[in-house]
């Protein structure tokens, strides 16, 4: 069983809150005697900027996050102790009762796909920085309303089954799902094949336990909704997501306007109370983790957090549950009700079922059946269908290369798989002329980008197996160019529009990614006080040693595409001899803080920003190499790994 299947084992021992240490004094003084620096307190402060990223109240006005001091001693306590840091999120309920106007079907579809990869990243995003890593664990709420709402237990089941499914097949290996039973430390079944019968026959009974066991006494919802701002905003979330949810309840048809007004503040009031009991619960069985919540609050015992990434300025989105997920033009994700796009959008279809809407455009229109599939971050992966032992997949001779060349315009990078004779090289080539104009090497057409076992200093970084900075490519390509009117040359850097590749072999499963960060979502997520007007007016130089010796300057950071004038980002990450044994690299910002340099290296490897793209035999990449910047990780030495890669303009 893979870890994502496996639910959190049940604890029979009474659980009791851990007495937590005090953090240490933050200035690293006490009673005016200096301390050796609290390197513990240090990464846990890091791995909780980390999360505080994520909080929607972040992410719009920068407000700091009143809960961080609440869980700082916390996870110093893990990262003391070399463990992982533990998060907890009450989600994933079941789907809307409404699956007439609000939701695309009772079970998970593409809004909970990118959900459980965006959650997951932020698990990536803290391994980064500290090896135990952290978990996530998604305690599901389903059981908790859904009778209240009308939606069966069988229901709730399936959609948590799904979501297993989902997770497992997408190998984000940092979520646990966590049952009801687990939660009131309940052993789950021994043979896997009785979990469903004993769960819908003891659902009943475990709702009514919560509530005993875990419902404050005297609870006075009413008291709750006017004196406690959380419960509050969380009420009236209720309220606004209740009116759909409930719009075709046969109480509601039947009844006045005030009649389906009062309707929704009961069931809402009964929700308060089912949440009360519920988040009493899970602070006792889980005490170690760092609350995450879905509904607004002030943060002080929690962090708000949107599961599917909106365009900045949006604040909380409708979680997957209450929404369907359209995919723009620009590449953005957008969660609304299907009345909102059922005439500019698509409906598109995975395995049978609606899974999400996608903005209507010729792109997406092939002279013969493919399957376009949306990835988290960024990018796509078109294969052919309807293909089969007396159907043989189309050969890539019949790909239309100037839709390829718009979707990457788009939503770079385009991953072209199961095409036939993507290895033929002729006809490669072939598809890089209807690409665009190719731009030759001085040793021809392609290059083929495999280790050459070389270790000198003057070797070439590209053609080994070590990882690589993050850059464009033709960072070094410059031509000299006349001024029309004052006849003034100058040098211009003119880099490639586009990166064409092919795959022959791969490195081992794990190693050998490509990266690729999108200047689009590294925008989206940059931090104030810094912003594309500032850094659009910066400058940077970079000193190169070994095979690239160069001295370059007054380089723009940011440039404008030659398409859709959208602001891209242009970078070569510093590189030193701790990470290469070829050519280095220095970077200096010119005319700004040199606090420039480790933002942008931080945000380009974000995986809110960063695609890590594994590779499969005879895979065809298009990445526009405006609105893109790549690099690749490490793979092992000897290995077969090898790409071909043409340039284009």
């Amino acid at each position: 069983m893979s870890p994502t299947d496996r639910t959190v084992s049940p604890i029979h021992d009474q659980v009791k809150t851990p007495v937590l240490p005090e953090a240490p004094a933050l200035s690293g003084v006490n009673n005016g005697v200096c301390l050796p620096e609290d390197k513990h307190l240090n990464k846990a402060k890091e791995i909780l900027h980390i999360i505080e990223s994520y909080s929607v109240n972040f992410q719009e006005s920068k407000t700091a996050w009143e809960g961080f001091e609440v869980f700082l001693p916390l996870v110093r306590q893990k990262v003391s102790n070399s463990q992982p840091v533990r998060m907890i999120l009450p989600a994933f309920p079941m789907k809307s009762p409404n699956r007439k106007d609000k939701v695309l079907g009772r079970l998970p579809d593409f809004g909970e796909e990118l959900a459980l990869l965006h959650l997951n990243g932020l698990c990536d995003n803290i391994r980064d920085i500290y090896e135990p890593g952290a978990e996530l664990l998604i305690q599901s709420d389903g059981l908790v309303y859904n009778d209240i709402l009308g939606v069966s237990d069988a229901d709730v089941w399936d959609y948590g089954e799904s979501l297993r499914h989902m997770a497992s097949e997408k190998h984000l290996a940092h979520l646990r799902f966590v049952r009801l039973w687990d939660l009131l430390q309940h052993p789950g079944p021994d043979d896997e094949s009785l979990a469903r019968d004993l769960y819908l026959s003891h659902a009943p009974c475990l709702r009514r336990e919560l509530i005993y066991r875990y419902e404050p006494e005297n609870l006075n919802v009413d008291q709750a909704i006017r004196n406690e701002e959380d419960t509050c905003l969380t009420y009236r979330g209720y309220l606004k997501f209740l009116t759909r949810d409930l719009a075709y309840h046969p109480n509601m048809i039947e009844a006045s306007k005030k009649g389906a007004e009062k309707l929704i503040a009961q069931t809402a009031r009964q929700m308060i109370g089912r949440g009360k009991a519920f988040a009493a619960a899970i602070k006792c069985r889980f005490p170690d983790c760092v609350r995450l919540s879905i509904h607004e609050s002030v943060g002080k015992g929690k962090l708000s957090i949107s599961l599917v990434p909106q365009p900045k300025g949006s604040g909380i989105a409708p979680t997957p549950w209450h929404s369907a997920v359209a995919v723009c033009l620009d590449g953005t994700y957008l969660t609304v009700f299907p009345e909102e796009v059922k005439d500019t959008h698509d409906l598109v279809y995975k395995a049978g079922r609606p899974y999400f809407y996608r903005e209507k455009a010729d792109m997406f229109r092939w002279p013969f059946p493919v399957k376009i599939e949306h990835q988290y971050p960024c990018g796509v992966i078109i294969t052919p269908t309807d293909t089969d032992h007396i159907h043989p997949p189309p050969s890539i001779r019949e790909i239309p290369m100037q839709k390829v060349r718009t979707l990457s315009n788009h939503f770079s990078p385009v991953v072209l798989r199961g095409f036939s004779h993507t290895l033929d090289e002729s006809m490669y080539v072939e598809k890089a002329h209807e690409l665009g104009k190719v731009l030759p090497w001085s040793f021809g057409i392609t290059q083929k980008v495999k280790d050459s076992g070389r270790t000198d200093k003057m070797g070439n970084n590209v053609t080994s197996n070590e990882a690589m900075p993050m850059h464009f490519d033709g960072i070094f390509k410059f031509e000299d160019r006349e001024h029309p009117v004052t006849g003034e040359v100058k040098r211009v850097q003119i880099p490639p529009g586009y990166q064409y590749f092919t795959c022959p072999a791969t490195a081992p499963r794990g190693t050998g990614f490509t990266l690729f960060a999108s200047s689009r979502l590294f925008f989206r997520y940059l931090p104030e006080p810094f912003s594309v007007d500032r850094l659009e007016k910066t400058r940077w130089a970079m000193d190169n040693n070994g095979f690239w010796n160069a001295k370059l300057g007054d380089l723009p950071l940011v440039v404008r595409h030659p398409v859709d004038n959208s602001p891209c980002l242009r970078w070569h990450q510093p590189w030193d001899e701790t990470k290469t044994k070829f050519s280095t690299c220095i970077v200096t910002i010119e005319n700004d803080t040199q606090e420039i340099v480790e933002l942008i290296n931080q945000l380009v490897y974000d995986r809110r920003a960063c695609l890590y793209f594994t590779w499969e035999v005879g895979d065809l990449l298009v990445s526009d190499n405006t609105a893109m910047l790549h690099t690749r990780t490490s793979y092992k030495t000897n290995c077969d790994r090898e790409l071909w890669r043409i340039h284009v303009d």
